[in-house]
């Protein structure tokens, strides 16, 4: 099935962010101790860093969502990353949303992280302004970062300690 056919018409996808929860991916991708993460160009979060993500379409399996989003917003073919794990599922709120800044979003992130052993060559699409790595203790004590990131960077933390 072609991506345009699973793209919904904007007043179906404004009744859905109104009414229901979205599912979505978040790539976590770490090199040297440092998480990518994107200045968001769009609503919710415009202006804030937060990973390449993006929501699963319909009749789209998660694992291609994940390739699209990593293909998309970065130029990367994920399936010569290293293999991405599953961090959980975490709910995700914000007063706004892509529609409308009095439309609330909410959704549910299926954040998947994995360790490059080599910088990438990225691509910066239209969804974010600029791309930077960031060290992950940074992005836990510095107030410039959503309360997500700070929540992944110190899941990501622990994990590594864990692993030691």
């Amino acid at each position: 099935m072609a991506l345009q056919s699973r793209m919904l018409e904007p007043d179906i996808f404004q009744s859905i962010v109104k009414n229901a929860p979205l599912v979505s991916i978040d790539l976590c991708l770490i090199h040297d101790g440092k998480i990518l993460l994107g200045k968001r160009a769009n609503e919710p979060l415009r202006g804030k860093w937060f990973t390449p993500g993006g929501r699963i379409l319909k009749n789209e399996p998660w694992q291609e969502c994940m390739r699209r989003v990593a293909y998309s917003e970065l130029g990367l073919v994920i399936d010569i990353l290293p293999s991405l794990t599953l961090m959980g599922a975490w709910d995700h709120f914000y007063e706004n949303s892509v529609i409308d800044e009095n439309i609330s979003t909410h959704y549910l992130s299926l954040p998947h992280y994995c360790i490059l052993e080599e910088m990438p060559s990225l691509y910066i699409d239209h969804q974010h302004n600029d791309l930077k790595w960031f060290g992950l203790d940074e992005v836990t004590v510095t107030n410039n970062f959503h309360e997500y990131m700070q929540s992944y960077a110190s899941w990501l933390i622990k994990m590594d300690k864990k692993n030691d």
